[in-house]
């Protein structure tokens, strides 16, 4: 997984924290869509039902509605559309990080049968805490993670 390509990847917290407004380096105002919050995002299942029942069943993320070939969930705010698709996604395009704190999650998704690609990644040390990546996939291959400050030991 593209662990650190920030350019293909989307955190998606849940949280649903609003996006900071900056200007550049420069100076410039920033861009029209800079307090824009982000409102949904497309993943492609290549069955649509056995996908609803991992994230809504197993990571608890709240199926809203479905529509032909596709269903709606509230990813802590951030609608996540799953779309029926022969195609997967190719791999590193997206990346979705759950905002974790503490890495808290892992121990129910475990127990709900979520398997993780491997330990606790160290992303990034702070004065007091470390940000850690847990990943895991979706049963299409998709992949997620749980992104959190873990106090340092």
């Amino acid at each position: 997984m593209a662990r650190y390509a920030v350019a293909t990847a989307l955190c998606l917290s849940l949280c649903a924290a609003g996006v900071a407004q900056a200007g550049d380096a420069a100076g410039d105002p920033p861009g029209p869509l800079a307090s824009a919050r982000l409102m949904q995002i497309t993943l492609p299942a290549k069955d649509l039902d056995r996908s609803v029942a991992f994230y809504d069943g197993v990571l608890g993320v709240k199926l809203l509605f479905r529509v032909k070939g596709a269903a709606f969930l509230d990813a802590g705010g951030v609608r996540l559309r799953l779309e029926q698709s022969g195609t997967p996604a190719p791999t590193g395009a997206v990346e979705l990080y759950f905002d974790d704190p503490g890495l808290s999650r892992a121990k129910p998704l475990a127990a709900r049968g979520v398997r993780f690609v491997g330990p606790p990644e160290t992303v990034q040390h702070l004065a007091t805490t470390d940000v850690q990546l847990l990943e895991l996939t979706d049963p299409d291959g998709n992949a997620l993670a749980l992104m959190g400050e873990v106090p340092r030991k």
